[in-house]
C-alpha cells in the first residue's frame, strides 16, 4: 500500500476541501436561518429596528433629572440586598 508522496498530497488536498466546504455551507445556512428567524419575529411583533433605535434614544431624556426615580432605584437595590 505504497502512494507515492504526490497521491498522498493530493488526497490531503480533496479532504481540505471537503472539510472546509463542508464547514463553509453550514455557517450559511445557519447564517441565512438566522436572519430569516430574525426577520419572522420582527414580523410578528410588527417591531422594525428604527423604532428600536428611537425608544432607546428616547431612554436617556426620560432618565436625567429625576430625583424621584433615583430613590425609586436606591429603594429597589436596598430591598434586594437586604433578602
Amino acid at each position: 500500500m505504497n502512494m507515492p508522496v504526490t497521491g498522498l498530497l493530493m488526497e490531503g488536498v480533496n479532504l481540505m476541501l471537503l472539510g472546509m466546504g463542508s464547514v463553509f455551507i453550514f455557517l450559511s445556512v445557519l447564517v441565512l436561518t438566522m436572519s430569516g428567524v430574525f426577520r419572522l419575529t420582527q414580523a410578528i411583533s410588527g417591531n422594525d429596528g428604527q423604532e428600536t433605535a428611537a425608544q432607546v434614544a428616547a431612554v436617556p431624556e426620560a432618565v436625567t433629572g429625576g430625583d424621584e426615580l433615583t430613590a425609586v432605584i436606591v429603594a429597589a437595590m436596598s430591598r434586594y440586598r437586604s433578602q
